[in-house]
């Protein structure tokens, strides 16, 4: 798309008019919230309190410089209705009102009070970013203030349009100026786009799959008719192979090229042939007829196929006499660690609602009311990130047993990961410190030598801490439990622990489980005076960064009902399921043909 030359010349102008500029900060917090208030009308607008927290959120990613405004002077297209009431702010509101401005006829009203063209609208933002730096961020608020002043005046429809609009600025799925305007201006309701289908009506065929003959794969010189997903697809000089996929299976296809000619990953296809091998061995459909060919991209990866550890897990859980509870998600009280919690507002009652972190005061619960031995397969929710990657939710195993001391625990559970992963040769017992020196050639005391171990790898948090113990503990999630091998248990370990775990520091009652390197489980003997869990639970809650509403009332609760001594698992289904998966034995599949 060719750009008109007054755009790059408005550009240079702005940037002029903005470099003149005294620094200073825009005052975001007050003319949001001022703009605010036209949401709360008689009655309210639906969704006011849930758009009030989208703008409260979007705050938090400020403060953003105010530059001189272009956009305010009389010369400007910009029509008078439509210029700032002040003469300094964001410089992506110039951006904003200038693309708006020039994305509609001359002389016309800016959006949404005339169509914007998107044409007109891309080369505008285009040119104007190329010289101005733009924050999305700032742009985004910029826009919301926009949209919160065209309110008051608006009738019932465009009303509409606005709040429509200005919830889906608070949370846009975009980050592209460009694309963010483009969106905020369309025809389309951004929150709810019209769907758009791969598949042609006339393409599709509604018969059941046949997946019969996949229980007979290979079965040399036998025709089989085979359904699945293509999930590959090489091309050689006579013949195009390609990868079928279906229930964990794959099978090698082989066709005539011309019969292959549109065939690409993802299509969903039934095939019939007779079954041989290739010139490598490999076993190979040699497809005869393509019967059905629903043409598709592939579709989003699914979860991790956990069936690998579930099964022997719940059968071996099931005949140790542990009873499978299974708890509530979604909790009006808040409990679990120090962890972030996710946060939602249940409508019917007026109150806060949290995604569970932990399953552990449900399981307590039912040790409490007379069972020996219970556990719980399910999801767990934080809302943080975990080694730079972010994770809303993760599939745990935890267990509680009122019958097991902490040494029998460790020893059962490292049995039942033994089993399911096949794993030879004993545990082993190891203490932190001496894992740590046997590692690194250091001791977790030397407080000089961890010091210097720690400066050039954990850089942000040798900044912030001299305290030996802490150092450590990054140093080991960082280069030094890689080096484990084989099924180990670490005891003895520096730093705080849950609450609910007896002893503090290297004295706290709990193991560590790692399977080379992987940390699996830990293991802990909970800490049963109801009136150290409270200190511990106040001096952990009272310095916590999070504005959460956490409750360990409900902890007291049970631990004051006369819950007996018991040790608690916890352990990733997701980590053992990855385990289990590489263990498996069987051929591995042939890169070619």
């Amino acid at each position: 798309m060719k750009t008109h030359p007054d755009l790059h010349q408005l550009a240079a102008d702005m940037a002029t008019t903005h470099a003149s500029t005294v620094p200073a900060v825009w005052n975001a917090p007050a003319e949001l919230l001022s703009a605010a208030q036209a949401l709360f009308t008689h009655p309210p607008a639906d969704g006011a309190d849930e758009l009030l927290a989208g703008i409260a959120r979007l705050l938090g990613h400020g403060p953003h410089p105010a530059v001189t405004l272009h956009a305010t002077r009389t010369d400007t297209a910009i029509p008078p209705q439509a210029r700032p009431t002040r003469s300094t702010g964001p410089r992506e509101e110039d951006i904003l009102l200038h693309a708006l401005a020039a994305a509609v006829a001359p002389g016309s009203p800016p959006w949404p009070h005339s169509h914007a063209d998107p044409g007109l609208l891309t080369a505008a933002t285009r040119a104007l970013t190329s010289q101005i730096p733009c924050r999305t961020d700032a742009l985004r608020a910029a826009a919301v203030h926009y949209l919160l002043r065209q309110l008051p005046d608006a009738d019932e429809p465009l009303r509409r349009t606005l709040l429509r609009r200005t919830a889906w600025l608070l949370d846009p799925r975009t980050e592209d100026p460009t694309r963010l305007l483009l969106h905020l201006t369309g025809e389309d309701d951004p929150l709810a786009p019209a769907p758009v289908s791969r598949t042609r009506a006339s393409e599709r065929c509604n018969q059941a799959l046949p997946t019969a003959d996949w229980a007979a794969w290979p079965a040399p010189d036998h025709v089989l008719r085979l359904s699945g997903r293509v999930a590959a697809v090489r091309a050689h000089r006579h013949l195009t192979f390609a990868d079928l996929a279906w229930d964990g299976r794959t099978a090698q296809l082989a066709f005539d090229p011309d019969k292959a000619s549109t065939l690409q990953p993802g299509d969903l296809v039934v095939v019939r042939g007779t079954c041989s091998a290739s010139r490598t061995g490999e076993p190979t459909l040699f497809v005869r007829q393509l019967e059905r060919h629903e043409p598709g991209a592939p579709p989003p990866s699914p979860h991790p196929d956990l069936s690998p550890a579930l099964a022997p897990l719940r059968a071996r859980l099931a005949t140790d006499g542990f009873r499978e509870a299974i708890g509530p998600v979604l909790t009006d009280a808040y409990f679990g660690g120090a962890a972030r919690p996710f946060t939602t507002w249940a409508h019917a009652t007026g109150r806060r609602q949290y995604l569970r972190v932990t399953a552990e005061l449900d399981l307590l619960a039912v040790i409490a009311a007379g069972t020996s031995r219970c556990y719980e397969i399910g999801p767990s929710f934080r809302n943080e990130g975990r080694r730079g990657q972010p994770v809303s939710e993760f599939v745990m195993l935890e267990a509680y047993a009122a019958d097991l001391d902490l040494d029998h625990a460790t020893r059962y559970l490292a049995d039942l990961v033994a089993g399911i992963l096949h794993l030879p040769g004993p545990l082993r017992h190891r203490t932190f410190d001496h894992a740590f020196q046997d590692i690194t050639g250091i001791h977790p005391a030397d407080a000089p030598a961890i010091r210097a171990l720690a400066d050039p790898q954990i850089p942000y948090t040798a900044a912030r801490t001299d305290d030996p113990d802490l150092l450590a503990r990054r140093l080991w999630r960082h280069s030094v439990r890689q080096n484990l091998r084989g099924l180990t248990a670490i005891t003895h370990i520096p730093g705080p622990g849950s609450p609910l775990i007896a002893g503090t520091g290297r004295t706290a009652e709990r193991v560590w489980l790692y399977v080379d390197g992987l940390e699996l489980a830990e293991i802990a003997r909970n800490e049963r005076d109801p009136a150290r869990l409270a200190a511990a639970f106040r001096a952990q809650f009272t310095t916590d960064r999070h504005a959460a509403h956490r409750t360990y009332q409900g902890v007291l609760d049970v631990f004051d009902s006369g819950l007996p001594p018991c040790v608690g698992l916890g352990m990733s289904v997701s980590r053992l399921a990855a385990l289990a998966q590489a263990s498996i034995p069987g051929p591995r599949r042939a890169p070619a043909a």
